[in-house]
């Protein structure tokens, strides 16, 4: 077995230690709310389907642009530091430049999309808490693996544990969409596969949280979740090719990420306002 396909097996995998088993994408207070109907039979799934449906329409028009921005720029970087020269002393100066160049590009696109979250809450609590889980993963795990050795995998550390350094001064907030895409460039991950676990991730966190509410049993989410990968795969081809960018004269990012589902994230602002409830985001 290929590495890459190790690695996006361990991404998978639901025991993922990044906290996304306590957020339900806006589900619980859709359901309180009556947006979702509680347990749907067979026949009456609509509403369900249509809020998995607008979600992952909303996640890959969203946050997928930050995710495949950051991964391309950062994988850009990491591609021209070469071999290991020696013992790296020679191609310090280089390693360098490429580590201050993907800092400032993830600070640039974490702050933006922290800005478009600003609205929201719920989203944006979720989105920092799943962002600094994933780097910790990175940091006290992955860093430390036998196929991270060498200089690419010295760099990416290092770039690793400033940004969580950043993210507890506060000087970035360290966005799950954008620590997903430079922990994917970094693992060496290609951008077409990192969207694919992206937006798969976000499906299965969304059909976790409907069985724990209740709302369909596990075998019902089994099939529900068989039928996503027809939407997901359309999503990409319709919108994988989209990315966030700078405007070169005012250094201003353009509009290739739209929330498309305001309802969907008025809903969700309203978890916080749940008498009672499951999910802490």
């Amino acid at each position: 077995m290929d590495k890459e396909t190790w690695l996006l097996w361990m991404l998978a995998d639901s025991q993922l230690p990044t906290g996304g088993f306590v957020a339900s994408a806006g589900l619980e207070a859709a359901v309180q709310g009556g947006l979702v109907r509680e347990n749907i039979a067979d026949d009456d799934k609509d509403a369900f389907t249509g809020f998995i449906y607008d979600s992952t329409r909303n996640q890959a028009r969203f946050a997928l642009p930050f995710c495949s921005q950051v991964h391309d720029q950062a994988a850009e970087q990491l591609a021209q530091l070469g071999e290991e020269h020696g013992d790296g002393s020679s191609s310090s100066d280089s390693d360098s430049v490429a580590a201050e160049k993907i800092l400032d590009d993830i600070r640039r696109i974490d702050a933006y999309h922290h800005a478009m979250l600003a609205s929201n809450r719920v989203a944006m609590r979720a989105s920092i808490a799943q962002g600094g889980g994933l780097l910790s993963l990175f940091n006290r795990g992955y860093a430390h693996a036998g196929m991270m050795a060498g200089r690419r995998g010295r760099v990416c550390e290092d770039i690793a544990k400033r940004l969580q350094r950043l993210a507890r001064l506060g000087e970035i907030r360290g966005h799950w969409a954008t620590m997903f895409g430079f922990v994917c460039a970094a693992l060496g991950i290609s951008c077409a596969h990192m969207q694919q676990v992206f937006l798969f991730q976000f499906v299965r966190q969304v059909f976790s949280a409907a069985v724990r509410l209740n709302l369909v049993g596990p075998l019902r989410a089994q099939t529900l979740t068989c039928d996503a990968q027809q939407l997901v795969s359309s999503l990409l081809e319709q919108h994988g090719h989209r990315r966030v960018a700078f405007d070169s004269e005012d250094d201003v990012f353009g509009e290739s990420a739209v929330y498309t589902e305001p309802m969907l994230e008025l809903f969700q602002g309203m978890h916080d306002r749940l008498y009672s409830r499951i999910f802490n985001s």
